[in-house]
C-alpha cells in the first residue's frame, strides 16, 4: 500500500479557506497514532496541487512547513484565513469532513485476520538459519544473511522505493515489501526478522505477519521493549507470556515455533558469534551508504 499517496488524497480534500490538523488527517486514514508520520510525509510531498500548507497542529499553531513557517503563513494569508500570534483559530476555520476508506483501519483489521493462522510449536534440528533487517536512506535497503550449521552461506542485498512511512504498530506494512523480495528463491528453515514477532499490542508483528504470509518459521529480535513488562527474564503482556530477554534483546516467536524453541536458537547463535539479524543490519547499513553517498 502507498500510504504517501492516500495521504495526499485526503489533504487535496481540505478547502480553500479552511485548515485541518495532521490528527485529523491521521484520523481520516484510520488511526490517530499515524500523526507523527502524517508531519513527515507532508514535508516530503513532491506534488504542487497538495495543500500540505493547510494542515496546522492540534492547538492551531502553523508550525513547521517545508518551505518555512513564514512561507506557510503567507500561503494560509492569501487562502483568507486569519493567522494571530502563530495561531489559526480552528473553531472558526476547521476542516475535517474528509471522504476516506480508512487504511489504517483496515490493515490493522487484515492482521486481526491473518493473526488467527499462526502456529506456535516446538521445532528441533533447523540447520539454515537467515537474518534479515532493512535500513532507510532515500531508498529502502534489504539485507538477507544465511548460515548453514553456523557458516555463512549467502549474503543479498536489494534497494526498493518506500512508499510507507514509519508508524508504530505498523511496521510489517512499512518493511514487507522488501522482505519479499529478499526472501524470493530462499528456503531457509528459520528466517530471524528486526522486529517482534507475538510481543506485539495485537500480537501479531513483523515476524508473525512475515512467517504467515510465507508460511516460514520466524523469530522476532527486537532491541526495545516497546510493551509488556519483563518479569523473570520473560517478557509478559497482561498474564500472556510473550517473549524472553537474552542479553540486551527481547526475543519473541513469530510463526510456526514457540517460545523455548526461539530462545535456544538465538542463545545458539549468540554463542557462535552470530547474531544473523545484526549481521543482516551492518550489510543493510553498508549498502545504502555506499549508493547514497
Amino acid at each position: 500500500m502507498n500510504l504517501y499517496k492516500k495521504t495526499y488524497e485526503i489533504v487535496k480534500q481540505i478547502p480553500r479557506g479552511k485548515v485541518s490538523t495532521y490528527g485529523s488527517i491521521a484520523t481520516a486514514l484510520g488511526d490517530i497514532v499515524a500523526s507523527r508520520a502524517v508531519g513527515k510525509m507532508l514535508n516530503e510531498n513532491p506534488y504542487r496541487d497538495v495543500p500540505c500548507y493547510r494542515v496546522v497542529q492540534s492547538d492551531g499553531s502553523v508550525g513547521g512547513y517545508a518551505h518555512g513557517t513564514e512561507k506557510k503563513i503567507e500561503l494560509l494569508m492569501k487562502d483568507g484565513i486569519e493567522v494571530k500570534d502563530g495561531k489559526i483559530n480552528l473553531d472558526k476555520y476547521l476542516f475535517d469532513d474528509f471522504k476516506s476508506n480508512y487504511p489504517l483501519k483496515k490493515l490493522r483489521k487484515e492482521q486481526e485476520n491473518l493473526r488467527r493462522r499462526i502456529v506456535f510449536e516446538k521445532i528441533e534440528g533447523a540447520e539454515r538459519l537467515a537474518g534479515v533487517d532493512v535500513a532507510y536512506g532515500k531508498y529502502a535497503y534489504g539485507a538477507y544473511v544465511e548460515c548453514e550449521n553456523y557458516n555463512i552461506t549467502k549474503v543479498k542485498v536489494i534497494r526498493k522505493k518506500i512508499e510507507f512511512p514509519y508508524i508504530p504498530t505498523y511496521l510489517a506494512y512499512r518493511e514487507l515489501p522488501v522482505l519479499q523480495d529478499l526472501i524470493k528463491n530462499e528456503n531457509p528453515d528459520v528466517v530471524l526478522v528486526d522486529g517482534n514477532g507475538l510481543l506485539h499490542p495485537r500480537f501479531f508483528g513483523i515476524a508473525c505477519h512475515f512467517g504467515v504470509i510465507n508460511n516460514l518459521t520466524t523469530i522476532g529480535v527486537a532491541k526495545k521493549l516497546l510493551t509488556g513488562s519483563e518479569k523473570n527474564g520473560y517478557i509478559f503482556i497482561g498474564d500472556k507470556k510473550v517473549g524472553i530477554k537474552i542479553n540486551k534483546f527481547f526475543i519473541s516467536p513469530g510463526n510456526r515455533i514457540d517460545i523455548e524453541s526461539s530462545k535456544k536458537i538465538f542463545k545458539k547463535l549468540i554463542e557462535k558469534n552470530l547474531n544473523l539479524v545484526h549481521l543482516a543490519h551492518l550489510k543493510a547499513n553498508e549498502e545504502k551508504r555506499k549508493e547514497e553517498k
